[in-house]
Protein backbone atom coordinates (compact mmCIF):
# COMPACT_ATOMS: atom_id res chain seq x y z
CA UNK A 1 0.00 0.00 0.00
CA UNK A 2 2.78 2.14 0.96
CA UNK A 3 4.35 1.35 -2.51
CA UNK A 4 1.15 2.51 -4.26
CA UNK A 5 0.61 5.90 -2.40
CA UNK A 6 3.94 6.85 -3.55
CA UNK A 7 3.64 6.07 -7.26
CA UNK A 8 0.09 7.75 -6.92
CA UNK A 9 1.59 11.24 -5.34
CA UNK A 10 5.65 11.09 -6.37
CA UNK A 11 5.17 13.81 -9.15
CA UNK A 12 3.60 16.10 -6.69
CA UNK A 13 6.60 15.04 -4.24
CA UNK A 14 9.39 15.65 -5.98
CA UNK A 15 7.61 19.13 -7.31
CA UNK A 16 7.50 20.35 -3.94
CA UNK A 17 10.86 19.02 -3.36
CA UNK A 18 12.43 21.29 -6.38
CA UNK A 19 10.47 24.24 -4.80
CA UNK A 20 11.79 24.03 -1.24
CA UNK A 21 15.30 23.58 -3.54
CA UNK A 22 14.54 27.13 -5.53
CA UNK A 23 13.38 28.47 -2.42
CA UNK A 24 16.05 27.70 -0.41
CA UNK A 25 18.52 29.08 -3.39
CA UNK A 26 16.40 32.08 -2.78
CA UNK A 27 16.41 32.81 1.19
CA UNK A 28 20.14 31.45 2.18
CA UNK A 29 22.26 34.18 0.28
CA UNK A 30 19.28 37.03 0.87
CA UNK A 31 19.19 35.92 4.16
CA UNK A 32 23.24 36.01 4.64
CA UNK A 33 23.58 39.82 2.61
CA UNK A 34 20.46 41.33 4.65
CA UNK A 35 21.78 39.86 8.31
CA UNK A 36 25.66 40.76 7.33
CA UNK A 37 24.34 44.39 6.26
CA UNK A 38 22.54 45.15 9.53
CA UNK A 39 25.33 43.69 11.61
CA UNK A 40 27.73 46.48 9.97
CA UNK A 41 24.73 49.45 9.82
CA UNK A 42 24.42 48.49 13.34
CA UNK A 43 28.22 48.50 14.26
CA UNK A 44 28.43 51.60 12.49
CA UNK A 45 25.69 53.90 14.24
CA UNK A 46 26.73 52.64 17.60
CA UNK A 47 30.39 54.04 16.61
CA UNK A 48 29.40 56.89 14.97
CA UNK A 49 25.88 57.37 16.57
CA UNK A 50 24.64 60.55 14.18
CA UNK A 51 25.16 58.93 10.94
CA UNK A 52 22.71 57.59 11.03
CA UNK A 53 21.63 57.07 14.83
CA UNK A 54 20.72 53.56 15.48
CA UNK A 55 16.85 54.35 16.30
CA UNK A 56 16.97 55.50 12.51
CA UNK A 57 18.24 52.32 10.82
CA UNK A 58 14.74 51.25 9.88
CA UNK A 59 14.22 53.97 8.04
CA UNK A 60 17.34 54.01 6.27
CA UNK A 61 17.97 49.93 5.59
CA UNK A 62 16.43 48.28 3.09
CA UNK A 63 14.57 50.91 1.09
CA UNK A 64 15.23 49.47 -2.49
CA UNK A 65 12.21 48.04 -4.24
CA UNK A 66 13.55 44.34 -4.21
CA UNK A 67 14.36 44.36 -0.84
CA UNK A 68 11.12 45.91 -0.11
CA UNK A 69 9.50 43.37 -2.54
CA UNK A 70 11.73 40.50 -0.75
CA UNK A 71 10.41 41.29 2.94
CA UNK A 72 6.58 41.22 1.59
CA UNK A 73 6.42 38.64 -0.80
CA UNK A 74 8.45 36.14 1.41
CA UNK A 75 5.89 35.95 4.48
CA UNK A 76 3.61 35.94 2.22
CA UNK A 77 4.13 32.97 0.47
CA UNK A 78 4.42 31.05 3.45
CA UNK A 79 1.74 32.01 5.26
CA UNK A 80 -0.72 30.76 1.60
CA UNK A 81 1.75 27.21 1.57
CA UNK A 82 -0.94 25.60 4.11
CA UNK A 83 -3.80 26.83 1.90
CA UNK A 84 -2.36 25.74 -1.78
CA UNK A 85 -1.38 22.47 -0.27
CA UNK A 86 -4.93 21.72 1.55
CA UNK A 87 -6.59 22.68 -2.14
CA UNK A 88 -4.12 20.57 -4.57
CA UNK A 89 -3.27 17.84 -1.69
CA UNK A 90 -5.83 17.58 0.79
CA UNK A 91 -9.08 18.33 -1.58
CA UNK A 92 -8.32 15.86 -4.65
CA UNK A 93 -7.01 13.19 -2.21
CA UNK A 94 -10.28 11.20 -1.77
CA UNK A 95 -12.98 13.46 -4.07
CA UNK A 96 -10.53 12.66 -7.15
CA UNK A 97 -10.71 8.95 -6.19
CA UNK A 98 -14.56 9.27 -5.98
CA UNK A 99 -14.84 10.88 -8.60
CA UNK A 100 -12.76 8.24 -11.11
CA UNK A 101 -14.03 5.72 -9.42
CA UNK A 102 -10.78 4.44 -8.35
CA UNK A 103 -11.69 3.94 -4.46
CA UNK A 104 -14.34 1.15 -5.71
CA UNK A 105 -11.32 -0.96 -7.04
CA UNK A 106 -9.08 -0.86 -4.20
CA UNK A 107 -11.88 -1.56 -1.87
CA UNK A 108 -12.69 -4.52 -4.02
CA UNK A 109 -8.62 -5.63 -3.43
CA UNK A 110 -7.01 -7.34 -0.30
CA UNK A 111 -6.90 -3.88 1.23
CA UNK A 112 -9.33 -2.67 3.68
CA UNK A 113 -11.02 0.45 3.24
CA UNK A 114 -9.21 1.49 6.60
CA UNK A 115 -5.88 0.20 5.95
CA UNK A 116 -6.10 1.96 2.67
CA UNK A 117 -7.38 5.06 4.69
CA UNK A 118 -5.10 5.30 6.45
CA UNK A 119 -2.02 4.80 4.81
CA UNK A 120 -2.88 8.05 2.60
CA UNK A 121 -3.84 9.87 5.76
CA UNK A 122 -0.02 8.85 6.70
CA UNK A 123 1.81 9.72 3.95
CA UNK A 124 -0.20 12.93 3.00
CA UNK A 125 0.00 14.44 6.80
CA UNK A 126 3.37 13.95 7.25
CA UNK A 127 4.44 14.95 4.30
CA UNK A 128 2.82 18.31 4.74
CA UNK A 129 4.90 18.44 7.93
CA UNK A 130 7.91 17.65 6.18
CA UNK A 131 7.57 20.79 3.68
CA UNK A 132 5.61 23.05 5.52
CA UNK A 133 8.32 22.69 8.02
CA UNK A 134 10.94 23.24 6.15
CA UNK A 135 9.47 26.33 4.58
CA UNK A 136 9.01 27.37 7.81
CA UNK A 137 12.39 26.89 9.42
CA UNK A 138 13.86 28.33 6.19
CA UNK A 139 11.69 31.82 6.75
CA UNK A 140 12.28 31.83 10.70
CA UNK A 141 15.91 31.66 9.67
CA UNK A 142 15.67 34.09 7.09
CA UNK A 143 13.46 37.13 9.27
CA UNK A 144 15.73 37.11 11.74
CA UNK A 145 16.61 40.81 10.15
CA UNK A 146 13.50 42.04 9.64
CA UNK A 147 12.74 40.63 13.34
CA UNK A 148 15.51 43.02 14.77
CA UNK A 149 14.89 45.82 12.70
CA UNK A 150 11.29 45.82 13.44
CA UNK A 151 10.85 44.88 16.45
CA UNK A 152 7.01 43.17 15.71
CA UNK A 153 6.80 39.38 15.65
CA UNK A 154 3.50 39.54 17.15
CA UNK A 155 2.53 41.16 13.68
CA UNK A 156 0.01 38.81 11.74
CA UNK A 157 2.31 38.37 9.02
CA UNK A 158 5.28 37.86 10.79
CA UNK A 159 3.51 35.34 13.53
CA UNK A 160 1.82 33.36 11.02
CA UNK A 161 4.97 32.87 8.77
CA UNK A 162 7.25 31.93 11.05
CA UNK A 163 7.87 29.22 14.21
CA UNK A 164 6.10 26.21 14.09
CA UNK A 165 2.41 27.65 13.65
CA UNK A 166 2.69 26.95 9.50
CA UNK A 167 3.04 23.66 10.33
CA UNK A 168 -0.14 23.01 12.60
CA UNK A 169 -1.78 25.52 9.72
CA UNK A 170 -0.49 22.54 7.02
CA UNK A 171 -2.44 20.11 9.11
CA UNK A 172 -5.64 21.97 9.12
CA UNK A 173 -5.81 22.73 5.59
CA UNK A 174 -4.77 19.23 4.42
CA UNK A 175 -6.53 17.45 6.81
CA UNK A 176 -10.12 19.76 6.04
CA UNK A 177 -9.41 19.68 2.23
CA UNK A 178 -9.42 15.42 3.18
CA UNK A 179 -12.42 15.52 4.60
CA UNK A 180 -14.51 17.93 2.26
CA UNK A 181 -13.23 15.71 -0.66
CA UNK A 182 -15.08 13.01 1.28
CA UNK A 183 -18.11 14.76 2.03
CA UNK A 184 -18.65 16.83 -1.16
CA UNK A 185 -16.91 14.14 -3.92
CA UNK A 186 -16.47 17.32 -5.94
CA UNK A 187 -12.67 18.64 -6.59
CA UNK A 188 -13.62 22.23 -6.94
CA UNK A 189 -16.30 22.38 -4.18
CA UNK A 190 -13.90 21.08 -1.99
CA UNK A 191 -10.99 23.12 -3.35
CA UNK A 192 -13.40 26.09 -2.72
CA UNK A 193 -14.41 25.37 0.65
CA UNK A 194 -11.01 24.34 1.98
CA UNK A 195 -10.31 27.29 0.57
CA UNK A 196 -12.54 29.88 2.65
CA UNK A 197 -12.33 28.38 5.77
CA UNK A 198 -8.75 28.45 5.89
CA UNK A 199 -8.99 32.39 5.04
CA UNK A 200 -12.10 32.66 7.56
CA UNK A 201 -10.25 30.63 10.26
CA UNK A 202 -6.36 31.87 9.74
CA UNK A 203 -6.79 35.33 8.52
CA UNK A 204 -9.78 36.85 10.28
CA UNK A 205 -11.33 35.02 13.27
CA UNK A 206 -8.55 33.24 15.04
CA UNK A 207 -6.00 36.62 14.70
CA UNK A 208 -8.03 38.91 15.66
CA UNK A 209 -10.76 37.27 18.48
CA UNK A 210 -8.94 34.32 19.38
CA UNK A 211 -5.07 35.01 19.82
CA UNK A 212 -5.33 38.43 21.55
CA UNK A 213 -7.23 36.27 24.63
CA UNK A 214 -4.66 33.58 24.79
CA UNK A 215 -2.90 34.85 27.58
CA UNK A 216 -4.45 37.59 30.42
CA UNK A 217 -2.80 41.13 28.85
CA UNK A 218 -0.66 43.10 30.68
CA UNK A 219 -2.48 46.77 31.36
CA UNK A 220 -0.68 50.08 32.66
CA UNK A 221 -1.75 53.56 33.21
CA UNK A 222 -0.10 56.44 33.38
CA UNK A 223 -0.48 60.19 32.38
CA UNK A 224 -0.23 62.11 29.22
CA UNK A 225 2.87 62.57 27.51
CA UNK A 226 5.62 60.78 25.71
CA UNK A 227 7.12 59.11 28.90
CA UNK A 228 3.61 57.04 28.42
CA UNK A 229 5.49 54.97 25.26
CA UNK A 230 8.54 54.25 27.58
CA UNK A 231 6.23 51.77 29.79
CA UNK A 232 5.62 49.69 26.90
CA UNK A 233 8.49 47.26 25.56
CA UNK A 234 9.32 48.23 21.84
CA UNK A 235 8.92 44.41 21.18
CA UNK A 236 5.53 43.66 22.74
CA UNK A 237 2.51 43.78 21.31
CA UNK A 238 -0.07 46.47 22.01
CA UNK A 239 -3.47 45.55 21.81
CA UNK A 240 -5.11 49.04 23.32
CA UNK A 241 -4.03 52.32 24.01
CA UNK A 242 -6.77 54.64 25.10
CA UNK A 243 -7.16 58.06 26.73
CA UNK A 244 -9.61 58.34 30.10
CA UNK A 245 -11.12 60.66 32.06
CA UNK A 246 -10.71 60.74 35.88
CA UNK A 247 -14.08 58.80 36.10
CA UNK A 248 -12.73 55.97 34.02
CA UNK A 249 -14.17 56.62 30.36
CA UNK A 250 -12.73 56.01 27.21
CA UNK A 251 -12.28 59.75 25.62
CA UNK A 252 -12.53 59.91 21.53
CA UNK A 253 -12.37 63.33 21.15
CA UNK A 254 -9.89 65.03 23.61
CA UNK A 255 -11.14 68.63 23.14
CA UNK A 256 -14.83 68.24 23.90
CA UNK A 257 -14.43 66.27 26.67
CA UNK A 258 -11.36 68.68 28.49
CA UNK A 259 -12.27 71.27 31.30
CA UNK A 260 -13.02 74.82 30.08
CA UNK A 261 -9.14 75.83 31.03
CA UNK A 262 -7.57 73.13 28.84
CA UNK A 263 -10.21 74.11 26.33
CA UNK A 264 -8.20 77.32 26.34
CA UNK A 265 -4.71 76.66 26.27
CA UNK A 266 -5.06 73.91 23.60
CA UNK A 267 -6.29 77.13 21.37
CA UNK A 268 -3.61 79.02 22.83
CA UNK A 269 -0.87 76.31 22.21
CA UNK A 270 -1.88 74.63 19.05
CA UNK A 271 -0.64 76.32 15.49
CA UNK A 272 -1.46 75.22 12.04
CA UNK A 273 1.76 73.59 10.15
CA UNK A 274 -0.55 73.80 6.98
CA UNK A 275 0.27 69.95 7.33
CA UNK A 276 -1.91 69.18 10.61
CA UNK A 277 -1.97 70.57 13.85
CA UNK A 278 0.90 70.76 15.94
CA UNK A 279 1.54 72.29 19.85
CA UNK A 280 3.81 75.36 20.23
CA UNK A 281 7.32 74.65 21.53
CA UNK A 282 7.96 76.04 25.06
CA UNK A 283 11.29 77.04 26.95
CA UNK A 284 11.16 74.03 28.75
CA UNK A 285 10.18 71.31 26.51
CA UNK A 286 7.21 70.87 28.85
CA UNK A 287 3.73 70.14 27.09
CA UNK A 288 1.28 72.75 28.56
CA UNK A 289 -2.04 70.96 27.16
CA UNK A 290 -0.43 67.42 28.88
CA UNK A 291 -0.17 69.24 31.95
CA UNK A 292 -3.46 70.74 32.31
CA UNK A 293 -5.30 67.34 31.20
CA UNK A 294 -3.41 65.32 33.68
CA UNK A 295 -3.94 67.77 36.28
CA UNK A 296 -7.85 67.42 35.40
CA UNK A 297 -7.07 63.39 35.66
CA UNK A 298 -6.95 62.09 32.17
CA UNK A 299 -4.39 59.34 31.75
CA UNK A 300 -3.55 56.50 28.79
CA UNK A 301 -3.96 53.31 29.85
CA UNK A 302 -3.24 50.30 27.44
CA UNK A 303 -2.84 46.70 27.53
CA UNK A 304 -0.67 44.58 25.65
CA UNK A 305 1.06 40.86 25.10
CA UNK A 306 4.91 40.88 26.37
CA UNK A 307 7.31 39.84 23.67
CA UNK A 308 8.20 37.09 26.09
CA UNK A 309 4.74 35.31 25.45
CA UNK A 310 6.00 34.76 21.84
CA UNK A 311 5.99 31.19 21.99
CA UNK A 312 3.68 30.49 24.73
CA UNK A 313 1.48 31.64 21.83
CA UNK A 314 2.68 29.75 19.21
CA UNK A 315 2.19 26.53 20.83
CA UNK A 316 -1.14 27.47 22.39
CA UNK A 317 -2.07 28.29 18.45
CA UNK A 318 -0.51 24.84 17.73
CA UNK A 319 -2.72 23.15 20.08
CA UNK A 320 -5.53 24.46 18.49
CA UNK A 321 -5.01 23.79 15.09
CA UNK A 322 -4.10 20.32 15.76
CA UNK A 323 -7.46 20.08 17.90
CA UNK A 324 -9.23 20.91 14.97
CA UNK A 325 -7.14 18.71 12.73
CA UNK A 326 -8.11 15.82 14.72
CA UNK A 327 -11.78 16.82 14.47
CA UNK A 328 -11.32 16.62 10.53
CA UNK A 329 -9.34 13.30 10.19
CA UNK A 330 -11.99 11.66 12.08
CA UNK A 331 -14.71 12.85 10.45
CA UNK A 332 -12.72 11.85 7.47
CA UNK A 333 -12.69 8.18 8.63
CA UNK A 334 -17.06 8.23 9.75
CA UNK A 335 -17.31 9.30 6.09
CA UNK A 336 -15.63 6.56 4.45
CA UNK A 337 -15.82 3.82 6.75
CA UNK A 338 -19.72 4.44 7.87
CA UNK A 339 -21.24 6.30 5.47
CA UNK A 340 -19.82 4.86 2.43
CA UNK A 341 -19.81 1.04 4.45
Amino acid sequence: MNWFVWRQHRKQFLMLGILLAIFAALIVPTGNHFWHTYQQALTTCRQNPATPSCSNLPDNLFQTHTDQILFNLVPVAILFLPAILGMFWGAPLLSKEYTEGTNSLAWTQSVSRRKWLTAKLIWILAATVVVVGAFAALNTWWAKTPNALLYNRFNYLFFASQGIVPVAYGLFAVAFGILFGAWFRKIMVAVGVTLGLFIVMVMIVVPNFVRPHYMTPITISAPLGPAFRDNIPGRAWVLTRDIKDKNGRVIGDIFPAAPHECQQIIQQNQINTGGGIQVKATPSGADPIDDCLNKAGFHQVATYQPSYRYWDFQRIEVGIYLGLTALAVGAAYWLVLKRDA
